[in-house]
């Protein structure tokens, strides 16, 4: 039987090159430590003069600072705000710890680190004020207007995942809510504790004002179409930590925020998260998706970027491997 040399020649050359790619895969993930630190940075070439400006939400801005200190290199802190009465219940931030004795590069970073919440990061990167943003939902339906006007076209991608949750005073004795209930309560059908097994009392439902990222959620994946009762009243400042400086006062009333901004960012126990369904909003049951509002953090730019920027280098290195370990970090759930 005659047998062709040819076919063995190839199917060894075809071994010893998938040999020499998966040698070369371990060694490039080698070569990035644990941290997303090392050579991805030289491979993004990012200084203080060309960093990209981002923008955000509230809600990540922690996860912007981490990002820009793993990338350039510089150690941080979580700390309290040292701002109110008693600083333990106000937000932890992210300090980066500089050691530019010239303060040269604080100072060019401080200004690259946007923060003007959801709707004004939307609205920066559609004027072109900002090159990338990280923002707790996508784009709205006044924000996807306003780029139509603007004949811009936005690109955005999941980063990361996160949840919509609802929470109430420590001293209310409810602890779950059924999603039905939910919804009712904010419809106004349900107005009372009692009816959900908690105590005689009326029913505060809390809103946030309209284009925030929040009360965006709560309109398109809570209610998703309901007719939302108007709760003037019951509105609370603009920005994310007033929902816990009026439930902290308030054992009759309930509001909402991302799981993130409660677990990491306020963490002092002025609130207590509901359990939906049964279901208790943590990082596994976000993760196996078993949590009924489990959302996703996104990152945008203008679909109109140099594909040879570093904004646009920046929005594909978040979900590599080292960006989402950055994630991971930050505190929040990577992708799946």
């Amino acid at each position: 039987m005659n047998h062709s040399p040819v076919t063995p020649s190839k199917a060894i050359i075809r071994s010893l090159l998938c040999i020499f790619l998966l040698l070369s895969t371990n060694c490039s993930d080698n070569d990035h430590d644990e941290n997303g630190q090392g050579i991805q940075q030289e491979e993004l070439g990012l200084t203080a003069d060309n960093f990209p400006v981002i923008d955000g939400s509230d809600s990540t801005t922690p996860l912007r600072t981490i990002l820009m200190c793993r990338l350039m290199g510089y150690e941080y802190t979580w700390e309290r705000r040292p701002f109110t009465q008693d600083p333990n219940e106000d937000i932890k931030v992210v300090r980066p710890l500089w050691n530019d004795a010239l303060d040269a590069t604080r100072f060019l970073l401080i200004q690259k680190l946007q923060e003007n919440n959801t709707h004004g990061s939307f609205l920066n990167l559609i004027d072109n004020k900002a090159e990338l943003i990280l923002t707790a939902r996508s784009s709205s339906r006044d924000e996807k207007k306003y780029a139509g006007q603007k004949g811009v076209t936005l690109i955005e991608k999941p980063i990361a995942r996160d949840a919509f949750i609802f929470m109430v005073n420590p001293k209310n004795k409810v602890r779950s809510l059924t999603v039905a209930q939910v919804q009712k309560i904010y419809t106004g059908e349900i107005t009372n504790w009692k009816e959900v097994g908690g105590a005689d009392a009326p029913i505060k439902p809390y809103v946030r004002n309209a284009n925030s990222g929040s009360q965006e959620k709560f309109e398109t994946v809570v209610m998703a179409g309901l007719k939302i009762k108007n709760f003037p009243e019951m509105q609370v400042g603009r920005v994310m930590l007033s929902p816990y400086e009026q439930l902290k006062n308030d054992a009759d009333g309930i509001g909402f925020t991302p799981y993130y901004y409660y677990s990491v960012i306020v963490d002092n126990g002025t609130t207590r998260a509901l359990a939906l369904n049964g279901i208790e909003p943590d990082k596994a049951h976000i993760q196996d998706n078993s949590y009924p509002y489990v959302t996703d953090v996104y990152a945008a730019v203008r679909a109109d970027v140099d594909r040879q920027s570093k904004a646009w280098l920046l929005f594909g290195f978040i979900t590599s491997m080292q960006g989402q370990k950055i994630i991971a970090e930050s505190g929040y759930v990577p992708l799946p």
